[in-house]
Formats: structure tokens, C-alpha cells, sequence
């Protein structure tokens, strides 16, 4: 009996010719060329998607932190907008501890700054900021404080406050009420009862952000008058390298020891930070006019500050060629591919005092 493969004709027993095999390669590599071509594609537009919206948050996380701090420059807590302000601190006009100051800049140039940076306590001068960048400082009381119950007198070194709280020694407290503010430093504290003493005494403080107090007349009797003592902070925000080697955002807060995690790198990428201050002349509400830092004549009339940020992307060679941009009402060549977006924003100053 013969097999089905023995009774299949000789002549239909053939495989490709060569011709149909070029063909079949070709038609395979134009269709790999194709999956090639679109995977590179989805590559680079996942790469361009992922560092625009790296540079939205970072961005974003950014000028969120910064503008909480400008709106809540010059807190004073109910007296916020009076003009009985005291600040008993040793050192109180230095840039850390003048609260008399809520808001102070510094334009940026090509290798100064105006005004010149500080180099007191709480200055900038030795931080390492990138030429051509602005920096701000801000100043205002945080937290939510507790109530005084009991003060001997103007001149005791004593106040009685509420219990619990989240004071300590050393700290830079404001003790206010609707009608005064004043700035001290705290030199001891001990139980009192179901309360707790505060200490304000004068001489140097300890630590690294401690100037100590010139007197301890603190001018108002807040006990009579439903008075709070709160948390000061004194922070700077400034443009330096950082921890990669590129340009980021940094905070400097001036009550903590310089070192370890002070300054703190807020966002990498961003390059520059440029402000503007919003003028209120004549105290009426409305910003007449923005000005750069060596053209504020006086602090004090700021009611408005407009940051601008110039974010980079983490991956070079994301743009198809290097991009020109607009920054500071000027034409920049970006140096590398990478991508690089604006961002601006303007922040009112809720407490400016009048």
C-alpha cells in the first residue's frame, strides 16, 4: 500500500524562489522600521509628557510654599494692622529678627546684588546664591500660639500662659492682642500651677538663633486684654546649585542651625526666580505699581509680590534643538535640550501693616 506523501507529484514539491524571499525580507523590515519608528516616537513623547509635568509640580509645590509665606508676612495676630509694634530682642534689626520689616528682596545681577546682600544674622551673603537671581525674606508669626492668663506687670519677666502649647526655651515668641504686638525671646520656662511661666529676661540667649532681649518691659499688660503668645519664623528663599549640580530653589530658615538639613533644597530645576514688588503708596489697597528690589524706596508700602520662576526639565536632550524663551522681558538661547517652561504668579500681602 503506498502513503499519501509517495502518491504527491514531484513537480508540486517546491519552496520559495528567491525573489519571494527579498520580497518577504523587505516587507519585514519596513514593518519592524515601523514598530521601531513608533516606539521611538511614544518614547519621546513620554519622556517630553513626563518632564513638562515634573516641571508643573515642581513648579507648583513651589510657588505653593513660597506664597504661603508672603501672605502671611507680618501676621501679628489680631494687631496685625496696628502700628503699636515693640520688639525688645537685642539685635532687633538685623535681617533674622526685624519684624518691624515683614518683607525685604534682593535684585540680582551679573555678579551683585541690590541691595547688597546681608551678612548678620539671617543674611545671604554666604549662602552661595547664582548670580543674576533674586532672593526674598519673610518674616511673620506661625502657628497657633496660646492665651495669656496672667502678667505681674510691663516690667516683669514673667508671663502666665495656658497649658499645653508647643513653646521651649529659646524660642522667638511675639505676645499680642488687638491693640499691641511685642517680640521676645523666651529665657526660661517652668509650671506654674495648671499653667506655665514664661521667661523673658534680659542678657544674651543661647543657641543658634538666640539674640536675648534688651529689656523685659513689654510696654502692654496683655493679660488684661485677652493677649496670645506665638511662634515667630524668619525665612529667606534663594536660587543656588544644588545636591545634583543643577540650579534649584532653596529655603533658609534663620532660627535653625546652618548645616545638615538648613538650607533645605525645595525643587530641583528651577534656574531662576525673579520678583517684582507691588507698591501701595498711599495705603489705599491697590498696587500703583510693581518694582524689582533696588527700586522699593520703602518696604513697608509692599502689598503685593509677583514671583517668576524658570523651571527646567530633569532629561536633556528632550527638546528636538535648543529652545529661545522669554524670561524677564528678554530672549534667552537655552544652553542644552532640555525643555523649559515659565511660570509666574503674583501673591497679595494680607497683613501689610498700614
Amino acid at each position: 500500500m503506498k502513503t499519501a506523501a509517495q502518491l504527491m507529484p514531484y513537480e508540486r514539491q517546491r519552496g520559495f524562489s528567491l525573489v519571494e524571499l527579498m520580497i518577504a525580507m523587505t516587507i519585514g523590515f519596513i514593518v519592524l522600521a515601523g514598530i521601531g519608528y513608533l516606539y521611538i516616537e511614544s518614547r519621546q513623547a513620554f519622556r517630553s509628557m513626563d518632564n513638562l509635568s515634573r516641571m508643573q509640580e515642581s513648579a507648583r509645590y513651589t510657588l505653593e510654599i513660597i506664597a504661603r509665606d508672603i501672605r502671611m508676612a507680618g501676621y501679628r495676630g489680631c494687631a496685625s494692622s496696628s502700628g503699636d509694634f515693640h520688639n525688645t530682642l537685642n539685635k532687633g534689626t538685623e535681617s533674622a529678627y526685624n519684624f518691624g520689616l515683614p518683607i525685604n528682596g534682593y535684585d540680582g545681577g551679573a555678579a551683585s546684588w541690590t541691595p547688597a546682600l546681608p551678612t548678620d544674622a539671617g543674611g545671604l551673603s554666604g549662602l552661595s546664591l547664582l548670580a543674576g537671581t533674586d532672593a526674598i525674606i519673610l518674616r511673620s508669626a506661625t502657628g497657633s500660639g496660646t492665651t495669656v492668663s496672667k502678667q505681674p506687670g510691663n516690667s516683669s519677666a514673667d508671663l502666665k500662659v495656658t497649658t499645653p502649647n508647643d513653646l521651649a526655651i529659646n524660642d522667638i515668641v511675639m505676645v499680642t492682642n488687638c491693640k499691641a504686638a511685642t517680640v521676645f525671646q523666651i529665657t526660661n520656662m517652668n509650671v506654674n500651677g495648671a499653667g506655665q511661666n514664661v521667661v523673658h529676661n534680659t542678657g544674651a540667649g543661647v543657641g543658634p538663633a538666640a539674640p536675648g532681649n534688651s529689656t523685659k518691659d513689654l510696654v502692654e499688660n496683655y493679660s488684661a486684654s485677652g493677649g496670645e503668645i506665638i511662634k515667630m519664623q524668619s525665612k529667606s528663599y534663594f536660587i543656588r546649585d544644588g545636591a545634583s549640580g543643577r540650579p534649584a530653589l532653596w529655603q533658609f530658615d534663620n532660627y535653625k542651625p546652618a548645616g545638615g538639613d538648613n538650607p533645605a533644597e525645595i525643587a530641583e530645576g528651577v534656574e531662576n526666580m525673579q520678583i517684582l514688588y507691588g507698591i501701595d503708596a498711599d495705603s489705599n489697597g491697590i498696587v500703583e505699581s510693581y518694582s524689582a528690589a533696588n527700586a522699593v524706596a520703602n518696604w513697608s508700602q509692599v502689598a503685593a509680590v509677583r514671583i517668576s520662576l524658570l523651571v527646567a526639565g530633569n532629561d536633556d536632550n528632550v527638546a528636538t534643538s535648543k529652545q529661545k524663551y522669554n524670561y524677564n522681558g528678554a530672549l534667552v538661547d537655552a544652553p542644552d535640550q532640555r525643555l523649559r517652561q515659565v511660570f509666574t504668579t503674583t501673591v497679595s500681602v494680607r497683613n501689610r501693616t498700614q
